[in-house]
């Protein structure tokens, strides 16, 4: 090797990230859920997390960071430093507040590194099974009659399932009395003890009620039917124009990150998530619909469209947080 090339050779590694500094195995990544403890999301992180890190040879470190419906963990992640180590659990969730919010501190589409999808559960409309509607027809006409104004259950006002709701109402030329509670299972329970007429709520809170005939389920909000209930058909085959509403599972870091580090991160969960047919099961068991993302740059690419999604359907919903 000549000095010239001995020169450009050294000049290429000083200028070239170190990623045995920036990410190695065996060094702790945290995982910033924006979900409690023991909620139905941090459940499925928890699961993947652990697979995951086996397979990259390194441990996850849960941290639960509920605060504000999740906006403080979007917050913390989008000014972490982008080595790798400080990850985001849900990138929907970002979304949601930035297209909920004017301000949520954080531009949602410079300051994070979309890395990989998991899987996807879409809202469920559930009913007590003593409930006069016995398919979402019966429901739509009991909504639009003049004695209409059914009351409904969210897990709290900007939820996804607060935007399911009133978008749906709107779209079908009715109104209703949203009825708000601190998360979903409550709102469920809600509908089970009759203080409401209806909630959405996302299918793994529902489907386990369903299972012990404590509610009847007349349509989900996915793009298509779930496997878990084929003959429950979607809003979207329902209603002209209904809104497409999924909780979707899926990790996503702060901007700047390395792109080895972001291949190396996809990889292992698509892995995963192929090889592991139990995690698989599990996952679909539970109402969900796997949608592993072939690229990163293919779960960016998509980035930008669902944000624009997310605020037309907060513009049709008239749901606002300020």
């Amino acid at each position: 090797m000549n000095r010239r090339q001995a020169v450009l050779g050294l000049g290429a590694i000083l200028a070239r990230p170190a990623l045995a500094q920036e990410w190695r195995p065996g060094r702790p990544i945290r995982l910033i859920v924006p979900f409690a403890a023991g909620a139905s999301s941090d459940t499925i992180a928890r699961l993947v997390a652990a697979r995951v890190g086996v397979a990259l040879g390194t441990s996850f470190i849960i941290d639960n960071r509920a605060g504000a419906g999740g906006l403080l963990a979007c917050q913390w992640v989008a000014r972490a430093a982008p080595d790798g180590t400080t990850l985001l659990w849900g990138g929907g969730t970002a979304l949601t507040h930035a297209a909920l919010q004017r301000d949520p501190g954080y531009d949602v589409l410079s300051d994070f590194t979309p890395i990989a999808t998991i899987v996807e559960n879409p809202a469920l409309l559930a009913v007590r099974p003593a409930a006069p509607w016995q398919d979402a027809r019966a429901l739509f006409a009991a909504a639009t009659s003049d004695t209409g104004g059914l009351r409904y259950g969210s897990g709290g006002v900007g939820t996804p399932a607060h935007m399911a709701a009133a978008a749906m109402l709107k779209s079908i030329g009715a109104e209703g009395v949203h009825v708000p509670y601190r998360g979903a299972n409550q709102a469920t329970l809600a509908v089970e003890t009759g203080e409401v007429d209806f909630a959405f709520a996302i299918s793994n809170i529902v489907l386990p009620r369903l299972r012990q005939d404590a509610v009847r389920v007349l349509l989900s909000t996915g793009q298509r039917r779930i496997p878990a209930l084929p003959n429950i058909p979607t809003l979207v085959e329902m209603v002209p124009d209904g809104p497409v509403i999924t909780s979707g599972s899926s990790i996503v870091g702060p901007a700047g990150m390395p792109s080895a580090v972001v291949q190396r991160l996809h990889a292992a969960v698509n892995s995963v998530l192929t090889e592991d047919a139990g995690l698989r099961e599990t996952l679909t068991r539970e109402g969900g619909d796997i949608t592993l993302a072939p690229t990163p740059g293919a779960y960016a690419a998509a980035w930008a469209p669902e944000f624009a999604r997310l605020r037309r359907l907060v513009e049709i919903s008239g749901v606002r947080v300020e």
